[in-house]
């Protein structure tokens, strides 16, 4: 990317009513849509061009569905056995109704011809029922598929043989999809799309999970999980890291999979994929974990070129690595560093520096940042004295007090924090106990309350690192705690509408087991979410933006003295419709409570609308255009609402979100109403919607420092 560009000329057929079908081999598939029935082949490198006689056939109109399972009558896939240029290769597509049409294009040939052939038969004795084929590549010289049996899908060979007299196509079962859900969250993705793909020797699986929350109409992505295939072993190998690798996933057309193995340093380690829309584009980071959204212009062509030339394949031109690598700080990867040498990095650098220059520096240090520097070194301990925080002081002016972006970090074992206002990060490790697939499910006061996967309900201080189990409860659909687990009126609330309507409570200070409330109310159409107690009742979001709650002042809380789970009689439950909203796109909803009021925040899919509605006496919503001296931090599992603790950061919801050249923290403005970034003091960056920024995909939640506690046991 560096070196100076080169210039190369070639033939382009016209893409007037042409659309990118695959790339194979350094050859490109072009098709014409949406009729799909005059198919050409082209090599960029060499530009020339093999077009293959009309398909006639009823199937030859494009579609796909949301899972990567296709609709009936259509055209779908497409794939080379082997380079063209081979006197055996043969391009095939695959249609519906199990049908597959293939060609050989032997150029000795006269006249090429299509031949349609059914695999209905040959896919029920592998699948035990009827299954399409889709995702057909090519690796080593051979062709793969899968089948859309959902929970059964397996790797099918398409072993293919050609005769003087014919072609005869088999196929065969290979091995078995690797187990997702045991890798990092994708047991939190009910739903998803796998892609297979090939280069040279190898194979790959994508996995792309969907989570189907019930305060967003529309799934969203919720993360990214890549396999390899071990040749000698057929054994599927989890990918950490891609390196330099991009992949390119498409589901706006086809579902089709591209793959780059060596790129620009700076622009690997990546997997993008277009969306059903083809409007927009995400771009996942393999190694930050994060996913960067773009807008796609109308007039561009998908990114399938990208894909043309593979690694290792006829007609591509190798690139020189170069020597020079650009890493900035906060990319360093700490872990592959040993303790002695970040120790002995640090002291040296520290000891040039003068003792009261020192002081100087840490008296501009607060809170966290104080305690850290004052351990890092005999000459830092030195110059940072004990000081009494809870006296009072810069500690109280300094930004600290609003909440921070959290998050978990599974591969590193590190959690993070960001202070919304000025960027800064601050990190700890994560206690071993809680190192693996842990949800996170409501933030209060310095605590979390999560769940490790397969493990028990507990509070979390990530300040403190203190962990308190609660006793066994059935996963919920939502939660929500009264008050920090060390209060005494600490109680803990949690919705499930599984089968049943019930509402569970426990009271952390009195009782040994959870209480059980059968909910009258039952409609199976709605989830509850962000479940929130404000005064005498509890509250509960519905997936379609309307409020429930329940009167919780007349409740006999007596604790009857039996251990275990206690059927504690029956609730009514009142339901409200939810506010006339003007977003006209797919939304997400978040509930909170600020002072006396409930608040509803209802935002677009990609940010472009932004409505707050608050519930007045009368039960009925009334659309807010200012916060105050308020400030409102959301994200996927909770929804703070706080007294801003300075005024540029009042009137302001927060999001989970980062831009992606300053990677500051984005919020929206309810003043300007348009989102921008932190420059310190100073309110910079002005975009109308989330294109241009990134989330993470890792466990994240908005927390409220508890620096009382967690000040008092540092003994400062």
């Amino acid at each position: 990317m560096r070196d100076p560009p080169t210039q190369r000329r070639c033939r382009i057929p016209s893409p007037l009513g042409r659309r990118i079908r695959g790339c194979f081999y350094g050859w490109v598939i072009l098709s014409n849509h949406p009729h799909n029935d005059m198919w050409s082949l082209w090599n960029p490198e060499t530009s020339k061009i093999i077009c293959l006689p009309r398909l006639i056939t009823e199937y030859a109109v494009l579609c796909s569905d949301t899972y990567g399972v296709f609709a009936s009558g259509t055209i779908q896939q497409c794939c080379f056995s082997s380079p063209p240029d081979d006197p055996g290769s043969i391009f095939m597509v695959t249609a519906a109704e199990y049908t597959l049409f293939f060609c050989r294009l032997d150029c000795k040939r006269k006249r090429l011809k299509w031949v349609e052939m059914s695999y209905a038969q040959q896919m029920r004795s592998i699948a035990g029922c009827d299954s399409i084929l889709y995702c057909l590549t090519c690796c080593n010289g051979n062709v793969y598929a899968l089948n859309n049996v959902p929970g059964n899908r397996v790797v099918i060979h398409l072993d293919i043989v050609v005769k003087d007299k014919g072609i005869v196509i088999s196929l065969l079962p290979c091995l078995k999809l690797p187990t997702f859900y045991e890798y990092r969250y994708m047991y939190d993705c009910p739903n998803s799309v796998v892609f297979l793909k090939g280069c040279c020797t190898e194979l790959f699986c994508i996995k792309l999970g969907l989570n189907k929350r019930g305060h967003v109409e529309k799934q969203s992505f919720g993360d990214v999980c890549v396999f390899k295939l071990d040749m000698t072993n057929k054994r599927w190998e989890h990918v950490e890291d891609l390196k330099d690798a991009t992949f390119f996933l498409d589901l706006a057309h086809d579902c089709s999979a591209f793959y780059s193995p060596t790129i620009a340093s700076e622009l690997g380690g990546y997997v993008h994929f277009l969306d059903k829309s083809a409007k927009v584009t995400y771009s996942f980071d393999f190694k930050n974990k994060t996913i960067a959204l773009s807008s796609m212009p109308s007039l561009v062509l998908p990114t399938k070129l990208f894909g043309c030339r593979q690694q290792g394949e006829p007609g591509e031109i190798k690139s020189q690595q170069e020597n020079e690598v650009v890493v900035s700080d906060d990319e360093v990867d700490s872990n592959n560093m040993s303790l002695a040498t970040r120790e002995e990095n640090i002291g040296s650098r520290l000891l040039n520096i003068p003792l009261d220059v020192l002081k100087t520096i840490m008296g501009f240090c607060v809170g966290i940042e104080y305690l850290n520097f004052r351990a890092t070194c005999k000459l830092c301990h030195l110059a940072a004295p004990m000081i009494r925080w809870s006296k009072g002081g810069r500690l109280q002016n300094y930004s600290l007090a609003s909440p921070w972006l959290m998050m978990l970090d599974k591969d590193r074992g590190v959690i993070s924090f960001t202070d919304p206002k000025f960027g800064d990060k601050y990190f700890i490790k994560t206690p071993q106990e809680l190192i693996g697939n842990v949800q996170i499910h409501c933030s209060m006061g310095g605590w979390l309350l999560i769940r490790r996967y397969d493990g028990p309900l507990m509070f979390f201080n990530p300040f403190t690192s203190d962990t308190r189990e609660l006793p066994f409860a059935p996963y919920f659909d939502t939660y929500c705690f009264s008050a920090p687990p060390t209060a005494s009126d600490c109680m803990v609330v949690g919705f499930t509408t599984r089968t049943e309507w019930h509402v569970y409570v426990h009271f952390v200070a009195r009782e040994p087991s959870w209480r059980r409330f059968h909910l009258k109310y039952c409609c199976d159409s709605h989830t509850l979410h962000f479940a929130t107690r404000y005064g005498k009742n509890l509250y509960a979001l519905y997936n379609n933006g309307g409020l429930g709650f329940i009167d919780t002042g007349n409740l006999d809380y007596t604790y009857p003295g039996v251990r275990g789970l206690t059927n504690a009689g029956n609730l009514d439950y009142v339901w409200r419709e939810g506010p006339r909203s003007s977003c006209v796109s797919p939304k997400q909803s978040f509930l909170t409570k600020c002072d006396q009021q409930l608040l509803l925040v209802i935002v677009g899919e990609f940010g472009e609308c932004v409505e707050v509605f608050k519930l007045n006496d009368s039960t009925k919503w009334e659309k807010t255009e200012s916060l105050g001296r308020h400030a409102i931090y959301i994200c996927g599992k909770a929804c703070l609402c706080v007294e801003a603790k300075t005024p540029e950061m009042a009137n302001k919801i927060y999001f989970p979100r980062v831009h992606s050249k300053n990677r500051k923290i984005v919020f929206y403005s309810l003043a300007t109403r348009r989102y921008h970034t932190f420059n310190g003091h100073d309110i910079e960056e002005s975009f109308g919607d989330f294109m241009g920024t990134k989330h993470y995909v890792d466990p994240h939640v908005w927390i409220e420092p508890s620096w009382s506690v967690l000040l008092k046991e540092q003994g400062v």
